[in-house]
């Protein structure tokens, strides 16, 4: 009797996942009467299966059962191997045609395979044997290789990540900001990009030893007011490891009772010393609430050893700052655009701004006398002489000056002398550019709506000056799958698609009078209320919404035609108070508005799947019955301790 290795070549050939291919040589010997038997030990890189008939074996010393790599008729199986073998049901008849072949990876000893047959002769289960130990081992090769395969493709997944990440954090210390509004920007970040609840950082007082709070994000208690020291709870756990580390809840440490799940701790180490920390609480995902894993720590020990290299950079940074306050008054005091010049005339110092308003290019203006510099302007050569002469304060105002490329403004001119120990070493040279009102003005036409920005000039007092808390209206909308949309795209049709988006949907925010926030991304944030209030705002955002996604329809044709794929949104939209006004520093500050109404509006972005708006509870009391939305199931949303009651709104396309 022969093996018809035609016909099963035919077949195994056609199955193409490794550990199916097993499953089918077992499968069609069963059906040409073999007796077939896998065993395999702990190391197996194949599962249990029901189909494939598989036995798990303990305390078998492979390496000498098959010392010679040689064919065992079962009659030679010792007694200890049969009864570890083969379960009491199982155990083959004992007869010199059942034969048992080792399955070797490399120098791994995976098991073993068991082949019988009552009418085949020795020789030819022999050969079969062998014919089959090649497959198989081939397919756990190909199994080991697969799994190498993603493996390195989730490393390399992770590691870009991480390399992404590294560089979003190396922008943001790099930033020349007030440290309070950097932990804060740093802790926002960091709780995003890990998807915790919430975080909190903390920075040692060197004086007083007692740890302040930075930073605070998701938390409702005042943690100002409490006082943190290193020799107990958390803190003392940093101070001990020296090291990022991952701990369950613990009532006795006030610090880690803010968790349900578990906390990821980072220290800001100095040497030995503990200079302040990090923690994020509770990890997020779509089915709540997870713990915090080995690559979440792996992950965050990187960032948090960066964040510690450069801790005493900032402190450092600030104690400067603190010393030169007198030098910062003076800088605050006059013009925008600065140049320094020393008793020769050589330019010392000039600043961006200075560069900006003359239009200066790119070359190199440090120690050129002022006269090779502002050539084109022989008026303000001739006035910085006259004032170098006198030594005195020179103030000149509305001086038409002419930019490198000869366009012709207006400035403000003060030349200042400049003293050390009494004896005059040069003047500093300030400029203001007129011609700033008439950009801010068409800038802003470019954040809101012509018909605000003329009523803002108006009224100057309803645009107050640093933070103010106010109701205010907040759109979210984003892009849905646009990221795996853009990897399809050359990188010019993305800018191209995207701006031709945002153009769309911009002029539907004006049209409704909203303030274009920002833009992120794909994601745009509209304030209604801000910095006007008005009593439609909350009607405004629901028709901008609605009308985004008729737009978008329309928007969808056209580009289609072009050769474009379809664009989705999915919006979110809440109201109630934040602080609104100009937040940053001295140095850089934005429009914008922040709290937990944002987070809350951002959260319900994206929990809007395409072609859906999702109002809070806040908005739906202000809106009348025809705007249509139903009452959508309570979301669990990151941030908040309750689900969160909201209405949901689906469109038709057209």
């Amino acid at each position: 009797m022969k093996f018809n290795f035609s016909s099963f070549s035919k077949s195994y050939d056609k199955e193409r996942i490794p550990r199916k291919k097993i499953g089918f040589i077992i499968d069609y010997l069963e059906k040409e009467n073999f007796k077939v038997l896998f065993f395999l030990n702990e190391k197996s890189f194949l599962p249990n299966s029901k189909k494939i008939n598989l036995f798990k074996t303990e305390n078998i010393d492979y390496s000498s059962l098959f010392s010679k790599n040689e064919l065992l008729p079962f009659s030679r199986i010792s007694k200890h191997f049969k009864s570890n073998l083969f379960q009491e049901n199982q155990n083959p008849q004992v007869d010199t045609l059942g034969y048992l072949v080792g399955i070797k990876l490399k120098t791994d000893h995976l098991g073993a395979f068991y082949l019988q047959h009552p009418k085949f002769k020795k020789e030819d289960i022999v050969n079969l044997l062998e014919y089959f130990k090649q497959l198989i081992q081939s397919s756990f090769n190909e199994i080991v290789l697969s799994n190498k395969l993603k493996k390195s493709s989730l490393d390399l997944r992770n590691k870009k990540l991480e390399f992404e990440s590294f560089l979003d954090i190396s922008e943001l210390l790099s930033d020349n900001i007030e440290s309070e509004i950097l932990f804060q920007n740093l802790l926002e970040y960091l709780v995003f990009t890990m998807n915790a609840t919430k975080g909190i950082i903390l920075s040692k007082d060197p004086n007083s030893g007692i740890y302040d709070l930075k930073a605070s994000l998701g938390i409702d208690d005042d943690l100002s007011k409490k006082i943190f020291r290193e020799n107990k709870g958390a803190l003392s756990l940093l101070k001990k490891s020296k090291e990022s580390l991952i701990q369950k809840p613990n009532k006795d440490f006030n610090l880690l009772s803010y968790s349900e799940k578990n906390c990821i701790l980072g220290p800001f180490m100095s040497g030995k010393n503990l200079n302040g920390c990090i923690i994020l609480y509770d990890k997020e995902n779509r089915n709540g609430l997870i713990d915090f894993d080995q690559y979440d720590l792996r992950f965050f020990k990187s960032i948090v050893k960066k964040i510690s290299l450069s801790y005493d950079n900032i402190i450092l940074l600030e104690n400067i700052k603190k010393s030169k306050k007198l030098i910062d008054n003076i800088m605050s005091s006059i013009s925008t655009g600065i140049v320094k010049v020393n008793l020769i005339g050589e330019i010392e110092y000039i600043n961006d701004s200075a560069i900006d308003i003359f239009k200066f290019k790119n070359e190199n203006l440090l120690n050129n006398h002022y006269a090779m510099v502002f050539e084109n302007n022989l008026n303000l050569v001739e006035l910085i002489d006259f004032a170098e002469s006198r030594s005195h304060i020179l103030y000149e105002e509305n001086l038409s000056i002419f930019r490198t490329d000869s366009d012709e403004t207006h400035i403000n001119l003060t030349i200042s002398p400049v003293f050390e120990d009494g004896i005059n070493s040069g003047s500093v040279i300030s400029f203001e550019d007129l011609s700033d009102i008439n950009k801010v003005k068409s800038t802003f036409k470019k954040y809101v709506s012509e018909n605000i920005v003329d009523e803002l000039l108006l009224n100057e007092s309803s645009l107050e000056l640093g933070g103010v808390e106010q109701d205010v209206c907040v759109l979210f909308s984003d892009i849905r799958g646009f990221t795996a949309m853009s990897e399809t795209l050359e990188p010019s049709k993305v800018v191209k698609l995207l701006n031709a988006f945002f153009d769309k949907m911009i002029d539907v925010v004006f049209k409704y009078n909203g303030t274009l926030d920002k833009i992120i991304g794909d994601e745009l944030m509209v304030l209604y209320g801000a910095p006007l209030k008005k009593e439609d705002d909350i009607k405004s955002a629901v028709n901008t919404a609605k009308e985004m996604f008729t737009t978008l329809d329309k928007f969808n044709k056209e580009m289609v035609a072009d050769g474009f794929p379809e664009l989705s949104i999915g919006i979110g939209i809440n109201y109630g108070k934040v602080i609104c006004g100009n937040i940053g520093s001295e140095q850089q500050m934005n429009y914008t508005v922040i709290g937990d109404t944002v987070n809350l509006a951002s959260r319900l972005c994206s929990a809007a799947k395409p072609g859906e708006i999702i109002i809070s509870d806040s908005i739906h009391k202000e809106l009348k019955t025809e705007h249509k939305f139903t009452l959508n199931e309570d979301l669990v949303l990151k941030g908040k301790r309750k689900p969160v009651k909201n209405w949901k709104f689906t469109h038709s396309p057209l």
